[in-house]
């Protein structure tokens, strides 16, 4: 499914579960879980700062069967499970997109819900995740998730 060109970026790309970019400390942090049952992918876009001497930051994806996380595990693509290559003090001003399509979670099981995973360690890192659903069963999407639309 392609974009038309009279549809708004904002009708056709659904926000939610935001990590919005504040210095993360040592720890797990998990966007919502969003259902999957009306859009055909999602792009969670990752920024990440500059990383400390030490400091790591890791990205996976996770599936379950209830927006509450029922029976989370990761979601497998060919060979493995759907994750960055570890950023480290080397990397630092990053920005990066990882890509799920709904063939790749495991519906006839009931997995209806992604959420993403990112993990800091060895010390803080200013980050932010931004999930983007799209390809809808059922377009235009709502603009509601964004804070605000400007068109010119």
């Amino acid at each position: 499914m392609t974009q038309a060109y009279t549809e708004r970026f904002t009708e056709v790309h659904e926000p939610g579960g935001t990590l919005f970019p504040i210095s993360r400390a040592i720890g797990t942090y998990n966007t919502a879980w969003l259902s999957m049952r009306d859009h055909q992918r999602i792009v969670f876009l990752i920024a990440v700062g500059v990383i400390a001497q030490g400091g790591t930051v890791d990205f996976a994806v996770q599936q379950a069967t209830s927006v509450l996380g029922a029976g989370a595990t990761g979601v497998f693509h060919n060979a493995g499970t759907i994750v960055i290559t570890q950023l480290t003090q080397a990397d630092g001003d990053d920005l990066l997109a990882v890509e799920v399509r709904s063939e790749q979670m495991d519906v006839n099981t009931g997995y209806d819900f992604l959420r993403g995973v990112l993990t800091v360690a060895g010390a803080a890192v200013l980050t932010t995740v931004i999930p983007l659903r799209g390809a809808s069963n059922y377009p235009p999407v709502p603009v509601t998730g964004w804070t605000e639309v400007v068109v010119t």
